[in-house]
């Protein structure tokens, strides 16, 4: 018993030394009062991606959510690498996050399995205040929401103007009615070509091997808008049948594939390593135009205020009608004993992450767009988000008006099978970008087959 009792000393006295070096060099936040070391305060930890700015974004979330939380505390870890292996990681040592970002394609597994929080009872009350309709992840009707959008994201052109002035070009169209067709956009981007030589693609003796200015660059990534465009899609919109085998999907992803091989106006995979960050790639007019998320806002933002970008931002081309997609982490919640026993302060940090106006850093920032509709039609709620040095002028009928009327719902966020049906698709795919097999060969030949085997007759 002697021996049981100075065990029981020393490690009384261990954890007095730990709990004196935890006060010593503690949290997240530095300002952290003395009532953040009461053992009634809460602790929730959150994880995110992400490069450094948008840590140093998150990181000043997490204290100002402290800072207006006693009783609250809320410390960040920002995950590099593979987020999902990660997390995956973390499921199997019982060392989950509380909260944190969650990739949009690996939600429904997750969500079926018990381990993300079913969120529908707080949207079903609007305690998460009303969000953009098709911001919310919900796979079946009146069926677990994983949750909804943090930052509601939609695809544009970023181009640099003063590459266009030079070339004599006029800018891309910033109203969805007035966008490029197809043609016309080709033919803009063949004209904002040009080789070593400067010679254009359609000059005699353009060398394809050697260009010095692409027009256009990363339609790969953005690719399912562009089937929505032509009508087309790898699934429905009411998520029961695949359509990538449909003749509109077909020519939209023959079209893309044309860009890179045919008419040289875009890098292929294989030319992808000698074109900088997008931000350097548009300042050096390696790049004419780019497509991308919204979220590219916050460096190429940062390089129009500190490194002079003439930033510009257009609607998409249009194949058969103008048209972009909805792309947004979604904040989950993970189901810890620590967020089952703390639901209200759990609870508490997620409207709080929840609502733009608690955000409006990153927002202002170029990182996130509000997710609730009232800012993108109150006059004075846009100005407090797009009044910056960073947005460009076009920015409201570019960015705002698009994401209101143009957008089609992105399959990420009702579409149960995404992660799987991904799997087969993004290889089968590869071959059309590396131009290995045609878009009918690849999908009928590759992806097709593959994909009805694993689903059988689930989908027609």
């Amino acid at each position: 018993m002697r021996r049981g009792k100075s065990l029981i000393a020393i490690s009384f006295v261990l954890m007095l030394i730990t709990g004196l070096l935890s006060a010593c060099f503690g949290g997240s936040d530095p300002t952290a009062t003395a009532e953040k070391s009461n053992k009634d305060v809460v602790q929730l930890k959150f994880t995110y991606w992400g490069g450094p700015l948008e840590k140093e974004s998150i990181e000043a979330l997490l204290k100002a959510f402290n800072k207006s939380h006693p009783n609250i505390e809320v410390k960040g870890q920002q995950v590099q690498g593979s987020y999902i292996e990660k997390m995956t990681t973390m499921a199997s040592s019982n060392t989950l996050p509380d909260l944190g970002y969650f990739a949009e394609g690996s939600l429904p597994p997750w969500l079926k399995n018990g381990a993300i929080k079913d969120l529908k009872p707080l949207f079903d009350s609007g305690e998460l205040g009303d969000k953009l309709p098709y911001s919310v992840f919900q796979y079946e009707e009146d069926g677990p929401i994983a949750g909804s959008s943090v930052a509601n994201e939609v695809t544009n052109i970023y181009y640099n103007k003063k590459l266009f002035d030079q070339e004599g070009i006029p800018y891309p169209p910033t109203k969805a009615e007035d966008a490029w067709t197809w043609d016309e956009f080709v033919d803009i981007a063949k004209k904002l070509t040009v080789d070593r030589n400067g010679k254009h693609p359609d000059d005699e003796g353009f060398d394809s091997k050697n260009i010095k200015t692409y027009g256009v660059n990363n339609f790969t990534y953005h690719y399912e808008t562009f089937l929505f465009s032509n009508d087309g899609g790898i699934i429905s919109e009411d998520g029961k049948d695949i359509i990538l085998d449909n003749p509109e999907t077909i020519e939209a992803l023959q079209k893309m594939q044309d860009l890179m091989y045919v008419h040289h106006v875009m890098p292929t995979p294989a030319n992808l390593s000698t074109i900088p960050n997008t931000d350097t790639a548009l300042l050096t007019n390696r790049v004419a135009m780019n497509i991308d998320g919204q979220w590219a806002m916050q460096e190429l933002g940062e390089a129009k205020k500190s490194k002079n970008l003439d930033l510009g931002i257009g609607v998409l081309p249009k194949m058969k009608k103008a048209v972009t997609t909805s792309y947004g982490t979604p904040i989950v919640v993970f189901n810890t004993d620590n967020t089952k026993e703390n639901w209200d302060e759990t609870k508490e940090f997620l409207k709080f992450i929840m609502d733009p106006s608690n955000s409006l850093p990153l927002i202002q920032g170029g990182l996130w767009m509000p997710n609730e509709e009232k800012w993108y039609t109150d006059p004075e709620l846009i100005k407090t988000w797009t009044d910056t040095p960073i947005h460009p002028k076009e920015y409201k009928e570019a960015v705002i008006d698009w994401a209101l009327t143009n957008v089609r719902k992105n399959p990420n966020y009702y579409w149960m099978d995404r992660s799987e049906a991904g799997q087969i698709i993004t290889p089968g795919l590869d071959q059309i970008w590396t131009n290995k097999k045609s878009a009918e060969e690849a999908v009928n030949n590759v992806i097709m087959p593959k994909l009805k085997q694993k689903f059988k007759d689930k989908y027609q």
